[in-house]
């Protein structure tokens, strides 16, 4: 019986083994698909199924930090893919997790450095702003300069939101 044990447990550590290396694999995935300049529809529908294929195996196998990486990741992808209701949902549950589980002063300033790109997506200019200046102050406290310049470049790059169709006023 102990060699039936064994066998299952060598078969969960190889499977685990897969989560993680998939995980891996689909994050660096989305991510070079997302620094590509010239996506088309295809690359960002690609671009998404990464995200939450890498996502699906952290839930697997990782730690509640992987988890909301994974969770930032899908928001950052789906800011850039123009799915705005989707990047906040995503950007949400990355913060409320990384608040939960106080990860780390890079951690608080990426997932704010995600609000602020959800709300950018979504066109919501004053929540953009909101979170911009929520991460300057976050990056304060981060010790690490390289962790530090990693949000500061997202930081930088945050588009603008599209403009909003001027309502006829009543």
């Amino acid at each position: 019986m102990s060699d039936d044990v064994s066998v299952v447990e060598g078969a969960d550590e190889e499977a685990a083994r897969w989560h993680r290396r998939f995980a891996v694999e689909l994050f660096n995935r989305s991510w070079d698909l997302l620094e590509r300049p010239d996506r088309s529809p295809d690359d960002d529908a690609e671009m998404l199924a990464a995200a939450f294929g890498s996502a699906w195996h952290w839930l697997q196998v990782g730690t509640a930090e992987n988890q909301a990486l994974g969770d930032h990741q899908i928001a950052k992808v789906a800011s850039h893919a123009g799915q705005p209701a989707l990047a906040l949902h995503y950007a949400r549950r990355a913060l409320a997790t990384i608040e939960i589980g106080h990860f780390g002063d890079w951690q608080i300033a990426a997932a704010y450095e995600g609000m602020a790109r959800a709300c950018a997506a979504a066109g919501d200019g004053a929540g953009r702003d909101y979170w911009v200046q929520r991460c300057t102050v976050a990056l304060g406290a981060v010790p690490d300069a390289g962790d530090r310049s990693v949000v500061a470049e997202q930081l930088l790059n945050l588009p603008d939101p599209p403009p909003q169709e001027e309502r006829p006023k009543a």
